[in-house]
């Protein structure tokens, strides 16, 4: 079943990109007649004129160009953008209307006949190909038409992509990863005529909508946010460095540390489990290696902070491995399994571990889990399961909770979780259910098809508990360091909130030591800065969006009953015995202004915007609640750190 699926998986892939194709290439096939434009009543933002054979730009500008127009608002990550003209664009012209950002841009122009989308990349001198700058052409489509095209609107959505609409009609539509901030119009025309092009930007709208929060509704009690520290990378820190990592974490709550222990290259008798130079290297592209090691001096600043661990071996040392010939079973990879775990051996580890993290920090592990990201035969998860309870109990560890074995993929951690209820005792010995959710890239573009996966996982965890132990795109077309990118996470956050009913949700690398700084903007939260000392720097937007919910969401606060009229605001809200939050997620083009029914105990004080050009600003509420698009806005009594 589990092989079907990965097939199932890829073949999907496969045909979507194909269906991609054949849209993109069916653009250019025929011409769309446009509908009339209608009666505008928008506000007007700022007005634009061009005349062709009028005097060039001001100041230093390229031969006889005629001088652009610049609009003066700045663009959100998400946004809607319209311009109305007073006549039709002349026959040989163009009116490109420029939108750019700190590495890349896209151009719309409109001509008598046609509108054409244009996607650059600039950031680097490795992308020249002509002319006085770095400048690469990644997509590039257009659309003929038919008719007098007097409103253009540009929309970047939620779904990863840029629409162009031309008297209200959709014309063209494509994929938009990068992030744009400001925008300009620029007219192309012979010098020769006479030919004037005047319009204007309009104002976007506001539109109104209503929260509701039901404090008597209660759900999941939260354990609260983190990731995956790599040992190796904090190493990589100066003192200076070490000290301000540790003021992130408590800035931003991210106080779950789920270890990647020493694996394969662990010793029988378990005395390197700290040794630095045996760390289980992780080859990431030309980046230098990020080790599978335990820090018991990282363990207690998280423990002095007030945070847990979370304690999860991957592949095991060979000597707690044994050659597997049963029924065949196939992993993530579409690999046979020939090696299976000792049940014993594996439980004599765990337990070994916890043993000397008491000693060393005071406390054991919160919860540890199975095993990450490999997959055994049924019967031989079952057995470590069983062992490992029997172990803890034994040594004197029954608080230590138990989360079943993650899976890279939510429908293998529904498939996991059901085969773990076929056997009572099994089931009744884990605590928690855990998954990866890597497969959500598969969604990007339409996060709310993952949902069946989620609900299906929820079903399956029987009224279990849910870690979301692994989240962060690491497929390279997502190696975007974007707002736009960062944002389809805030989304999968919100699901994993309301539909999974997570207790935690952690990012798959807290810290990670990198040289290629795309990929670490989508696999971990923070890098090492080698070009200042040897600091920590949020690696790109992916720790502001965490940040906007973990902040205000404390260990032990419950999420209340929370919904809205619209479906383009996520709400969630939290409360527990002194303080109450409510996160709101905007993925609209357009701006909210939020009421909030009654249903809070308290009277929420701060306000707090994450955006494009926001990180986590926390203010004192005053005045309307306008959420703009793209924002993530949290309104709490709690005035975070």
């Amino acid at each position: 079943m589990l092989v079907a699926a990965w097939i199932m998986w890829t073949m999907r892939k496969f045909v979507l990109s194909a269906m991609l194709m054949m849209t993109v290439s069916g653009y250019a096939q025929v011409a769309v007649q446009l509908p009339a434009a209608g009666v505008e009543h928008s506000v007007v933002a700022e007005k634009f004129s061009f005349v062709s054979d009028g005097p060039t730009g001001p100041g230093w500008t390229r031969p006889d160009e005629i001088a652009r127009a610049y609009f003066h608002d700045n663009l959100a990550a998400l946004f809607e953008r319209t311009i109305i003209l007073n006549t039709n664009i002349p026959a040989r012209t163009r009116l490109s209307w420029i939108f750019t950002g700190p590495h890349a841009g896209f151009t719309v122009e409109l001509s008598s006949s046609k509108v054409r989308v244009v996607e650059r990349y600039y950031d680097s001198m490795g992308l020249y190909e002509n002319g006085n700058y770095p400048n690469k052409v990644v997509r590039d489509v257009e659309q003929p038409y038919t008719g007098e095209a007097r409103k253009l609107t540009v929309v970047a959505d939620s779904h990863l992509a840029v629409s162009v609409f031309v008297n209200g009609m959709k014309v063209l539509e494509t994929e938009l990863l990068f992030d744009v901030t400001r925008h300009q119009l620029m007219y192309s025309a012979p010098r020769s005529e006479h030919d004037v092009v005047e319009g204007a930007l309009l104002k976007p709208e506001t539109k109104d909508a209503r929260i509701a929060v039901k404090s008597s509704d209660v759900h999941q009690t939260m354990l609260g946010f983190g990731g995956s520290p790599s040992i190796p990378a904090y190493m990589e820190l100066s003192d200076a460095g070490k000290k301000q990592y540790w003021e992130m974490l408590k800035h931003y709550n991210l106080l779950l540390d789920r270890e990647y222990p020493m694996g394969t290259e662990l010793k029988h008798d378990l005395s390197n489990l700290e040794n630095l130079a045996d760390a289980t290297p992780h080859y990431y592209g030309d980046n230098f290696p990020n080790g599978e090691v335990s820090s018991f001096e990282y363990s207690r600043h998280v423990l002095d902070m007030g945070g847990d661990l979370i304690y999860e071996m991957w592949a095991l040392p060979a000597w707690a491995t044994e050659t597997y010939d049963g029924p065949r079973v196939i992993d993530a990879w579409g690999k046979v399994v020939k090696k299976a775990a000792k049940p014993e051996e594996y439980a004599r580890i765990v337990v070994g571990y916890c043993q000397q993290a008491k000693a060393k920090t005071g406390a054991a592990p919160l919860i540890v889990g199975i095993e990450n990201e490999v997959e055994q035969p049924p019967a031989v998860f079952n057995a470590m399961v069983l062992a490992l309870r029997r172990a803890l109990d034994n040594a004197g560890f029954a608080a230590t909770k138990i989360h079943m074995a993650d899976a890279s993929y939510m429908f293998y951690g529904v498939e996991r979780a059901k085969e773990l209820r076929k056997d009572p005792a099994v089931w009744k010995a884990i605590d928690y259910t855990a998954v990866h959710e890597y497969d959500f890239q598969e969604f990007m573009a339409n996060p709310d098809i993952y949902d069946e996966r989620m609900h299906e996982m929820h079903a399956a965890s029987d009224g279990k508990s849910f870690l979301a132990t692994e989240i962060c795109f690491n497929d390279p077309k997502y190696q975007e360091p974007s707002y736009r990118i960062a944002f389809q996470a805030a989304q999968l956050y919100y699901k994993n909130l309301t539909e999974l009913d997570a207790v935690a949700l952690m990012y798959c690398w807290l810290l990670l030591d990198v040289e290629e700084p795309t990929f670490g903007g989508s696999r971990a939260l923070i890098v090492p800065d080698k070009t200042n000392g040897g600091v920590p720097i949020a690696s790109s937007f992916e720790l502001r969006v965490l940040g906007a919910f973990s902040r205000h969401v404390l260990k032990g606060m419950k999420r209340l009953g929370a919904d809205s009229d619209d479906n383009d605001l996520q709400v969630t809200a939290f409360g527990d015995s002194k303080n109450e939050t409510v996160l709101i997620v905007n993925r609209a083009s357009t701006a909210r202004k939020v009421s909030i029914d009654a249903g809070l105990k308290g009277k929420m004080l701060y306000v707090e915007r994450t955006g494009l050009s926001e990180a986590n600003v926390v203010t004192a509420i005053g005045g309307e609640i306008v959420v703009e698009p793209g924002q993530i806005m949290v309104l709490s009594t709690l005035k975070a750190e």
